[in-house]
């Protein structure tokens, strides 16, 4: 092909395949919220969570946690992640939770 005839472009990574998702509104004070831990039983996610706790409860009252075991390991096989992520808005719902902290390893 001549130049002058203009090349095909092709990016790498391909086409996004993932819809936008409008994000839901933000408690303004985290006081008497619930607060899930969610994990991939990766980097130091306990040591983390104890960290972020301390944090927030120097900063807020009656904030309540449910912890990481409660949502399974996040990470894993394909099936194993569809499986433990599949389940996460329910358990959300029946906890009550009020907001999430995820932590990943990096």
């Amino acid at each position: 092909m001549d130049a002058s005839e203009g090349f095909d472009v092709v990016w790498p990574s391909g086409c996004a395949r993932i819809e936008e998702v409008t994000a839901n509104q933000r408690p303004n004070d985290l006081s008497g919220k619930t607060i899930a831990l969610i994990w991939d039983n990766l980097f130091k996610g306990p040591e983390m969570f104890e960290i972020i706790q301390q944090r927030l409860n120097a900063n807020y009252n009656d904030v309540r946690y449910v912890d990481h075991t409660v949502f399974g390991n996040i990470h894993g096989t394909d099936a194993q992640e569809k499986a433990a992520l599949s389940e996460i808005p329910d358990l959300l719902r029946e906890h009550g939770i009020d907001a999430v902290v995820v932590a990943v390893g990096a």
